[in-house]
């Protein structure tokens, strides 16, 4: 049976050359974009480790003829007269990275042999409980924290993880970032780009470090009560307005501000799943239009089996079989070229995606096949010899 199927498909070689070379470009395209996809969905699914719904951010001007203690004093007030407005429900200075921002910091040293980069945020002994941070160990630092020999530092998962995978807490021990620190907390997963920003070692600051640059925070993260933005945005602006002297203050929705850090991720994902299924409608009617022709062309050939006692599953199945064949070589070609990505690293994705595209690119392919495959198939085995050998 698969040998008489193989000397039919070589006799319509050039027909079926045009389903291979369509099938092969499916696969390394659908390959393509599974495994882009199925990276940036984990990616997703990965917790950003704070809390943005129903909160605001703030961007104000200090007057640079402000001594460090008189802006201590004067964001004391302001975040006490936020505090005391019945919407607001937690206030906290930020530094110049601010969560969906698009800024980035980075810092790195060579602490005991040891290569440490980690991502920087610079934020106030409020931050924890304003962002709803969730703590994995230890906890926020405080005010008393600045006070000790070392200034108090808390960092994320992956901090822990990369660079002290076996110990059990690195609580309470100094770290050399960019300095001396005592680490006092980790916190869970913490990804203050997007939603589909890699987890990267990421160490939070307190202000003192930007105080003595002198560039004191001028930005807040300000959380409210559901559904109150609209009613607090101007009270909001007026108060800081009249606090600062400045009318040159910003507000924005974090929750708009997440939707905007993810577009550069979510449209390339719209565009590859529209364009795919394009390629999908375009095999889908190709290999419709290949198999309508050759059952025409092959009438006779299907009264004479049916007429010498071939059943209709068994017509069905001798065409789905030679339409699979052709696509099981497609694919076992293109799976080839693609199982190199992983293995020679050509991408900096970890390499099981790669292996999950492979996959899913197959599946999707054989159930397209396959239905497109059934109907036409199912429709040649209800010819009846009578009426087809007959047939000029």
């Amino acid at each position: 049976m698969f040998s008489h199927l193989l000397k039919l498909m070589w006799n319509k070689r050039r027909a079926n050359g045009m389903i291979f070379l369509e099938i092969l470009l499916a696969f390394i395209v659908l390959f393509g974009v599974f495994s882009f996809i199925l990276y940036n969905m984990e990616r997703y699914r990965s917790p950003l480790g704070f809390s943005y719904e129903n909160s605001i951010g703030v961007r104000l001007d200090f007057d640079d003829e402000m001594d460090s203690l008189t802006v201590l004093q004067t964001q004391k007030r302001i975040r006490q007269d936020l505090l005391a407005m019945s919407d607001v429900e937690d206030v906290t200075w930020i530094g110049p990275v601010n969560p969906f921002g698009g800024n980035t910091w980075q810092t790195g040293s060579d602490a005991s042999g040891q290569l440490i980069r980690t991502q920087m945020m610079f934020v106030d002994k409020h931050f924890g409980d304003a962002a709803e941070v969730e703590m994995m160990d230890g906890r926020w630092f405080t005010e008393d924290d600045l006070r000790g020999k070392y200034r108090p530092i808390v960092v994320n998962r992956e901090y822990k993880e990369r660079y002290f995978p076996n110990v059990e807490t690195i609580v309470d021990s100094i770290a050399e970032v960019n300095g001396e620190f005592i680490i006092v907390g980790v916190t869970n997963d913490f990804k203050y780009k997007s939603n589909f920003a890699e987890n990267f070692p990421l160490t939070f600051y307190p202000q003192v470090e930007r105080m003595e640059n002198g560039d004191p925070f001028e930005m807040m993260i300000i959380r409210l009560r559901p559904y109150s933005l609209a009613e607090v945005e101007e009270p909001i602006y007026n108060l800081l307005v009249s606090a600062t002297k400045n009318t040159d203050v910003v507000i924005w929705d974090m929750a708009k501000d997440r939707i905007k850090a993810n577009r550069p991720i979510v449209i390339p994902i719209v565009i590859l799943m529209v364009i795919s299924g394009f390629l999908l409608i375009n095999i889908a009617l190709g290999l419709f239009g290949v198999l309508f022709t050759q059952i025409n062309r092959r009438r006779a050939e299907i009264g004479l089996r049916k007429a010498m006692g071939a059943t209709p599953r068994e017509v069905t199945t001798q065409f789905v079989m030679e339409v699979l064949i052709v696509t099981l070589a497609g694919l076992l070609l293109g799976t080839f070229f693609a199982v190199q990505v992983p293995i020679l690293e050509l991408m900096e994705i970890p390499g099981k995606f790669f292996y999950y595209g492979i996959i899913a690119a197959i599946l999707t392919i054989l159930l397209i096949v396959t239905i497109c495959a059934f109907l036409p198939s199912f429709q040649a085995s209800r010819l009846q010899p009578a009426d087809v050998l007959h047939e000029d």
